[in-house]
């Protein structure tokens, strides 16, 4: 999982300045990072085989983006790769989310955080029975 977001040429970051340079954000959740460290390891490919799998999610998005500023539609605000995204160890997942509007990401952020913490909420009750 550090291979894909600590060293100075981590994927997530080149990834994430690739988005950047057409004002879009590229935002991973922290399962969604797990999710594709777990395929890669099942896969034995280890890192070398995280851009691939980061290809698979992303290339929808990659093409999209572009498009949708010389198309002049509703522009692209950001990318999320949540766990849906990114599917299961054996599964493909549905690619890379297309977020338009103003602060989407942010409430989205917001919305799977406050999610996260009624489930932890919820584990502990159900722990201290």
């Amino acid at each position: 999982m550090q291979v894909l977001t600590e060293p100075k040429s981590a994927l997530g970051k080149q990834y994430k300045k690739l988005f950047s340079m057409n004002n879009v954000k590229l935002h991973f959740t922290e399962g969604a990072t797990r999710l594709i460290a777990r395929k890669a390891m099942s896969k034995n490919t280890g890192a070398r085989g995280l851009r691939s799998i980061l290809e698979s999610i992303l290339t929808e998005a990659m093409f999209e983006v572009p498009d949708s500023i010389t198309e002049g539609s509703q522009s692209i605000q950001a990318v999320l790769v949540d766990e849906e995204a990114v599917g299961s160890v054996g599964t493909p997942g549905c690619g890379a989310k297309i977020l338009k509007g103003d602060n989407v990401l942010q409430q989205f952020v917001e919305e799977t955080e406050s999610k996260e913490k009624r489930k932890e909420d919820e584990a502990k009750r159900a722990q201290s029975m």
